[in-house]
């Protein structure tokens, strides 16, 4: 419950900061408070694969390409975030509906986000969960807050994503772990799937 309330206070700052640092022309959060998160849950060890790459549009050495709607996305196969690095996760809404998903980061994946997006200014931040791609933001100034807030469709999509990685099913029920539950990546030849969050 705790969560619940603390989601409602930062989801709409969080979301005000991640629009401001997305690119024209790209379908964002919009700047405008969002509704309640839906879904709050803490970031539970038996969930999906989550994982916060460093991507860029210019080919980068060693880094995957990966075919996305726009195009080709290159993405740095060491992740910047993984499961270790989350306190909670979150799915909501903004004002138009678009589906958002909040990872809460502990001290130590916040001062990840900053450093990387510090040294590295106008990349993008993609967000995999399990083998998918669900949103790849860009931001142009260093990213400092406790939450990243992805645009991922729907609130169907943004929901899902949170009980993925949550683990738990639709009545938040913990679901069983799973035997091969590696963090994602996109090394060894085998770049995520991409998708395009429906509703964009």
């Amino acid at each position: 419950m705790k969560a619940r309330i603390l989601g409602r206070i930062l989801l709409p700052a969080s979301l005000v900061f991640l629009a401001a640092c997305q690119t024209p022309g790209t379908k964002t959060a919009d700047t405008q408070p969002a509704a309640p998160a839906e879904t709050s849950v803490q970031a539970a060890e038996q969930g999906a694969p989550v994982a916060v790459f460093l991507a860029d549009t210019v080919n980068q050495p060693g880094w995957t390409p990966v075919q996305i709607q726009s195009g080709t996305l290159y993405v740095n196969p060491q992740p910047i975030i993984t499961r270790d690095d989350l306190v909670g996760v979150q799915a909501g809404t903004n004002q138009e509906g678009t589906g958002l998903l909040a990872l809460a980061l502990n001290n130590v994946g916040q001062k990840k986000v900053t450093d990387i997006t510090t040294q590295n200014p106008n990349k993008r931040l993609a967000l995999v969960v399990g083998r998918t791609m669900l949103a790849a933001p860009n931001f142009t100034t260093p990213v400092t807050t406790d939450q990243l807030v992805f645009a991922v469709g729907t609130e169907q999509n943004a929901t899902a994503a949170a009980r993925a990685i949550a683990g738990v099913d639709e009545n938040g029920n913990p679901l069983a772990p799973s035997p091969a539950a590696a963090q994602p990546g996109v090394s060894g030849g085998t770049a995520p799937a991409a998708v395009s969050p429906a509703g964009n």
